[in-house]
């Protein structure tokens, strides 16, 4: 039998208030390797890098998460899913940042080069009793109270950097994303910018941008027509299928028509979040991963905007809130040349 919450705090908003001191806490180390000299390695290929930095914040992130909630599962773009046990999450905690370059090293050798040598960071830079003024610091404590026991009923879905490509090339527009479901169910998403100090943050209820000491509820508003607001997304422009090439040209040139602007800023949860925020009126994506989309698609909901996501063969084992095919919008706006153009690429390849 569940034992009664005698706390008023509900655990969505609990789940949400540790997510975001993780991603606080992994923002600290973030901003300290923003812009040092760094080693990229590649895994898909060359659009689709990763640093050690990508590896030590996820392992850092299975440390926080599952010492919060012990046996609770994430689902990591870096190591996948699993079952945050005991011994699991003391090895995250224990690993270090050279163990994390010698492992990177040994799987992409390179003949002649030598590794870049990186300082080992100490965490209690970033610790909570440390930054007593950063949003959520007040309630952890009683967060950590009420979700200790929650084990499997909670799932965390995380983006260590979304954005490696800007990351790896000193570009300040990255984010760690963090989404949470309880028993299945989206509750919570957080997505934090190291380099601004941005923190879109939303629990099932209330959505709210802070901005060092200013808090702002999101509502979604922006844009009432197409024309007047920026658009961003992606389409795959390098593909080895030229027909998906070209299609992608001549969707992207229907968009540009349609809106003030379009972007590829070149992360997917931020850009979902500026919807939310009501900086942007549309994002759309048709090929994202879950961690991509958690926490942004819930902070648009939760802000009072529109997510209309599609199954494609690639999502369809997916739930409907992780699935990378998408267009999103502010409240007031009906995205119709987005949603004709994103459905047309995605029925041309089916």
């Amino acid at each position: 039998m569940e034992a009664m919450n005698t706390s008023g705090m509900s655990l969505d908003h609990a789940l949400m208030i540790i997510a975001g001191e993780a991603a606080q806490q992994v923002g600290v180390y973030l901003r300290n390797a923003f812009r040092a000299p760094l080693e990229v390695f590649l895994k898909a290929g060359i659009h689709d890098p990763v640093t050690i930095h990508d590896r030590y914040v996820e392992a850092r992130l299975q440390y926080l998460l599952g010492s919060a909630v012990p046996g609770s599962r994430i689902l990591g773009e870096e190591t996948g899913e699993h079952v945050l046990e005991k011994e699991k999450v003391a090895a995250a905690g224990a690993l270090t940042l050279e163990q994390v370059q010698r492992a990177s090293w040994e799987g992409s050798p390179r003949p002649g080069v030598e590794p870049i040598l990186i300082d080992e960071f100490a965490w209690e830079q970033a610790i909570a009793e440390q930054r007593e003024d950063a949003p959520g610091a007040g309630e952890l404590a009683e967060a950590q109270e009420l979700v200790k026991d929650l084990g499997k009923r909670v799932r965390w879905i995380v983006d260590p950097i979304d954005g490696t490509a800007n990351f790896a090339s000193g570009v300040s527009y990255f984010n760690t994303s963090i989404g949470v479901e309880l028993d299945g169910k989206p509750v919570a998403g957080v997505i934090y910018v190291p380099y601004t100090r941005e923190l879109f943050i939303a629990d099932s209820q209330k959505a709210t941008l802070y901005e060092r000491e200013r808090a702002t509820e999101m509502h979604a508003d922006n844009a009432h027509a197409e024309n007047e607001g920026i658009i961003t997304g992606y389409f795959p422009f390098r593909d080895q299928d030229p027909r998906r090439v070209e299609k992608s040209w001549q969707l992207a040139s229907r968009l540009a028509n349609a809106y003030a602007t379009v972007h590829s800023p070149g992360a997917g949860a931020l850009d979902l979040a500026q919807v939310a925020a009501g900086h942007t009126a549309v994002a759309f994506g048709t090929a994202m991963r879950p961690w991509d989309v958690a926490a942004g698609i819930h902070l648009v909901r939760v802000a009072g905007g529109q997510v209309h996501t599609y199954e494609t063969p690639r999502n369809r084992e997916d739930p409907e809130h992780l699935r990378g095919a998408f267009v999103a919008s502010s409240r007031d706006l009906d995205p119709v040349t987005a949603r004709a153009a994103v459905e047309q690429f995605l029925r041309s390849f089916r």
